[in-house]
């Protein structure tokens, strides 16, 4: 199945199919998901990629075309990054002015200004470090990061403080969180905050009460810092809630986006609006391939055909 995917994968990305899957999809919005800018040559070369094929349109364009029919240009595409990672500003925000691209950065709160690293990068790193101990909570090293992301939430942040306590100094200084230094810069050169909740559970797992106040929380946070209500959400994991629709409903929120590496569909839940996965650091082929809505059609199959 690989073998064939892997071949498929080498003609979708050619330039003839990219061209054919752009024309047929041009109506659709492209809304980009990235985490972290690692590669800024890299994602500079995307960001210019991108507005010589594409249009892109801030939150506020999304927003007003879900919810009051206004058009978007052909090509529309939306940038938006997730968990509020220092290089996004530090990295991506040069090349987002440099080529007049808006963009959304969904972040969490709780983890701004602290020295509290994303729970799955100590994941990761126990898996590469601490294989035993990966082991023994997983079965597997490698399956430690999946495995948290299914347990209750309350048993995931016992097994965090856990592996935190037994790495000991032993934690990359890279791990540092986005500074509210950094989030002046990224407001103050036009880009929009939304909400991420507040310290990055999957919250599917977490009680309702929890899923609501991961959700208030973060709101009033940015509805202070922004001196205005955020218009969007990001589910962290890309995990759904129908908790956490009621609460964006009830809050007032314009724009929910999933995590599920697919073209936006406008006329579907407003809360619920596909988003395609990026890395800065992926080939400009892979770029057109997923913009053009070829590769994700054929993730789509793959996706089936294992089930």
């Amino acid at each position: 199945l690989m073998s064939a995917y892997d071949m498929a994968l080498s003609v979708l990305r050619s330039p003839p199919v990219t061209a054919v899957a752009r024309r047929l999809t041009h109506s659709k919005l492209r809304i980009l998901a990235y985490h972290g800018v690692g590669d800024p040559d890299g994602f500079a070369s995307q960001m210019a990629y991108l507005v010589e094929h594409f249009t892109p349109v801030d939150e506020r364009a999304v927003a007003d075309a879900v919810h009051q029919g206004a058009p978007l240009p052909e090509d529309a595409a939306w940038v938006t990054f997730d968990d509020g990672d220092p290089t996004v500003v530090l990295n991506g925000l040069p090349a987002l002015e440099r080529y007049g691209v808006p963009a959304t950065m969904f972040v969490c709160p709780g983890l701004i200004e602290t020295g509290a690293p994303f729970w799955w990068r100590v994941t990761h790193w126990t898996s590469q470090h601490r294989p035993d101990t990966a082991t023994r909570i997983a079965g597997r090293a490698a399956a430690l990061t999946e495995f948290v992301k299914t347990v209750e939430d309350d048993r995931r942040r016992d097994i965090v403080d856990q592996l935190l306590g037994e790495m000991a100094d032993a934690a990359p200084e890279s791990w540092r969180q986005l500074s509210s230094a950094e989030l002046d810069r990224w407001t103050s050169a036009g880009m929009s905050l939304g909400n991420h909740s507040w310290d990055h559970p999957c919250l599917d797992r977490c009680t309702p009460d929890d899923q609501r106040r991961q959700i208030s929380d973060t709101h009033d946070w940015l509805c202070e810092r922004l001196g205005a209500p955020p218009l969007s959400f990001a589910y962290p994991n890309g995990n759904f809630s129908p908790v956490v629709d009621a609460q964006l409903r009830e809050l007032g929120y314009a724009l929910g986006s999933l995590y599920d590496n697919r073209l936006t569909k406008l006329d579907g839940s407003p809360l619920q609006l596909s988003r395609l996965r990026f890395e800065a650091d992926q080939l400009p082929e892979r770029l057109a391939s997923v913009l053009s809505g070829a590769q994700p059609a054929l993730a789509g199959v793959v996706k089936r055909l294992r089930r």
